[in-house]
């Protein structure tokens, strides 16, 4: 997947970059990080390693922090788990064979 950008309400631009965090700068094991809006250059990484489901409750679990920085960690995971779990399950919602591929390739690369 190509890299994207973003404005949020605050006027602030993020690049999603699909690249698994590295623990040496953000700290433990985690599928995704957004870093705080008033960073030199904030960017939300999601891993490519990851089942579509969870890329999915990674992706929204994240764009969510950069929208809402203030909200608690409890508060982002309780939507971002609403949500995804509604899209995936009740919507059916799935990568495309398209984007699945991209990845696939990816992991392979490294």
């Amino acid at each position: 997947m190509e890299h994207f950008s973003f404005k949020n309400n605050d006027g602030v631009e993020y690049e999603v970059i699909f690249r698994k965090p590295d623990k040496r700068h953000f700290g433990g094991d985690c599928d995704g990080i957004c870093t705080p809006p008033d960073s030199l250059d904030p960017k939300i990484h999601i891993s490519p390693n990851l089942t579509t489901q969870t890329q999915l409750n990674t992706s929204i679990h994240e764009f969510t922090h950069s929208f809402f920085w203030n909200k608690s960690e409890k508060e982002v995971a309780h939507f971002a788990n609403t949500l995804s779990r509604f899209l995936f399950n009740h919507c059916g919602w799935r990568l495309p064979d398209a984007a699945k591929a991209k990845v696939a390739k990816r992991k392979w690369k490294k």
